[in-house]
């Protein structure tokens, strides 16, 4: 809510998606998204996986995670912690 303009609060009308334990949800990087408050005894468990396009290439030459090799500005995303999950070629075969 801190970024949002106020006009962009008064449209603002959240839905709840209620998942049952080990579902998960899929959506936009740029749709406002969050959580309730977890007042269970057990931690909460999330896991995020941002996908992009192979050929997607670095435009700055700061880390990106902490803990992950910078990629130059202009270099392929790519490596270890940028993996290929996908790659349309294989269905040739």
């Amino acid at each position: 809510m801190q970024m949002m303009t106020e006009a962009q609060k008064a449209d603002f009308k959240p839905v709840a998606i209620p998942l049952k334990a080990g579902y998960a949800a899929f959506h936009h990087p740029l749709l406002v998204h969050g959580s309730f408050a977890n007042y269970s005894e057990r931690s909460r468990k999330a896991f995020v996986l941002n996908v992009f396009a192979d050929g997607t290439i670095s435009n700055t030459d700061e880390p990106l995670l902490e803990g992950v090799p910078v990629i130059r500005k202009g270099e392929k995303m790519e490596g270890k912690f940028f993996p290929l999950i996908f790659d349309p070629n294989d269905l040739e075969s």
